[in-house]
């Protein structure tokens, strides 16, 4: 966690490529060492954003590339003992059950468009 913000604290902009536009934000810090940018209401209408969004940052070798995160429920359907194993799984792996389910969901969907 510390390596992170201290990378975090050598970014001083991020850049969106939007349809082959690219736009700089800066990265500021509050009072309470917290890094934040503020994007434009022009640029997060474009975008179809709203605040309260949550957004993902995917670290590319140019910079990151910021996109929307869109939730699709999806319902499993497991017995107490399955669901055990799995949740067991997740902690040992240090991530969350929704985590490793989204992880394998994300892994089937990558397979199949690899056919």
């Amino acid at each position: 966690m510390e390596q992170s913000k201290k990378r975090k604290k050598n970014i001083q902009e991020i850049s969106l490529v939007i349809k082959m536009k690219t736009t700089e934000l800066q990265i500021k810090e509050n009072s309470e060492g917290d890094l934040y940018f503020n994007i434009p209401d022009n640029l997060l209408k474009r975008l179809g954003w709203k605040e309260g969004d949550e957004i993902k940052f995917v670290e590319k070798d140019y910079g990151f590339v910021l996109t929307k995160v869109k939730y699709k429920t999806i319902e499993l359907d497991f017995d107490d003992e399955e669901l055990l194993k799995y949740m067991v799984f997740a902690h040992e792996q240090g991530i969350t059950f929704n985590e490793l389910c989204e992880r394998a969901v994300k892994e089937k969907i990558e397979a199949q468009e690899d056919k």
